[in-house]
């Protein structure tokens, strides 16, 4: 039995779902191309997830965010996959490690293989004992087990001259630059994702696949990007469902579709602000299951404007052959594509 959302949750769900980068994420999930998200310890430090990345085509810090967010929602599930110790200040896990003595804190220690003459109680290293005389007391070490014994590799602090055989580690954080030691440390869990399969027949209402449409586009020459983050001539950089562009950047088509579990609202006017932030030939905004009537009215002023096209769709199922038979019609009167 799948997991029961409450409308408080419907909303955050909806939020996240009309994300064109997470609706990547959840169609790969879907797909079957994608089946479980492991995190990758990148040359930073930090523990990232470059194959959602990849897809999504967002920053490791939006990425970490929205699957933290999709996890609190039960969309997708937390799977251990590794500790790592984190400070205990910041909680940044980019840690300088040093060895430290334990009887005098200093870090200035020497290793290496040791040997312990029984008789005197000598100890040092090996590598300083010649022809197995030993340094202290000036007698040949003959018999191993019986004058003489090896304890193994051992470390030597310079400054107060003790060995020991287990330095204390020394962490230094690399953001703030904390100091602390092994038993003041902390642990942080770092996880992998799958998707909750209670929640696979959810998520498909709302992920749509539009490969159709840019099978289309790319036959006409178009480089194609789904999702696609684009700087607007504001500043602001938005998200959109899919973009297709010529090689010289003209004859742009963007495409943004919004799905809702009711008629959607004028608060959508948001989307159709986006669209119009953006230099294309075409703009297509696509409303799943459709607009209220107060919505409708106000949106019927952008339907006519000539590069704009508002689609109402009652299910993600006929996005594709609404969003094609517009595009046929603007390629028509477009020959630069053709």
């Amino acid at each position: 039995m799948g997991v029961e959302i409450t409308p408080g949750e419907k909303a955050n769900i909806s939020s996240l779902l009309n994300r064109s980068d997470v609706q990547a994420l959840l169609k790969a999930f879907i797909d079957g191309s994608l089946t479980v998200l492991k995190p990758v310890l990148s040359q930073t430090g930090d523990f990232t997830y470059p194959e959602a990345e990849k897809i999504m085509g967002s920053s490791s810090r939006v990425v970490r965010e929205i699957l933290e967010a999709l996890s609190e929602e039960s969309v997708l599930l937390e799977e251990p996959f590794t500790l790592a110790v984190v400070c205990p200040y910041c909680g940044d896990n980019r840690l300088v490690i040093e060895l430290a003595c334990p009887r005098c804190d200093s870090t200035k220690l020497k290793v290496g293989a040791t040997i312990e003459h029984l008789e005197c109680g000598y100890i040092g290293f090996e590598e300083d004992v010649e022809n197995m005389v030993c340094p202290k007391c000036g007698k040949r070490m003959r018999a191993l087990g019986i004058d003489y014994r090896k304890p193994g590799v051992m470390y030597r602090c310079t400054s107060c001259k003790e060995f020991v055989g287990d330095p204390k580690r020394k962490y230094t954080c690399l953001k703030e630059k904390h100091v602390f030691y092994e038993d003041d440390s902390v642990s942080k869990e770092v996880c992998s994702y799958r998707l909750n399969p209670s929640k696979k027949d959810f998520v498909g209402k709302w992920v749509m696949d539009l490969n159709p449409v840019a099978e289309v586009l790319r036959a006409k020459g178009l480089t194609v990007k789904a999702p696609a983050r684009i700087r607007g001539r504001s500043g602001v950089e938005h998200t959109f469902t899919l973009l297709a562009s010529g090689n010289d950047g003209v004859d742009t088509v963007i495409i943004d579709v919004l799905v809702s579990d009711k008629p959607i609202d004028d608060s959508a006017l948001s989307l159709i602000f986006k669209a119009l932030d953006i230099d294309a030939s075409k703009r297509i905004m696509v409303f799943i299951p459709g607009l209220t009537e107060k919505a409708r009215a106000l949106f019927d002023y952008y339907r006519v404007l000539p590069n704009m096209s508002v689609i109402e769709c009652n299910s993600i199922n006929e996005v594709n052959d609404a969003v094609l038979n517009v595009l046929n019609n603007f390629i028509e009167v477009s020959p630069q594509i053709m």
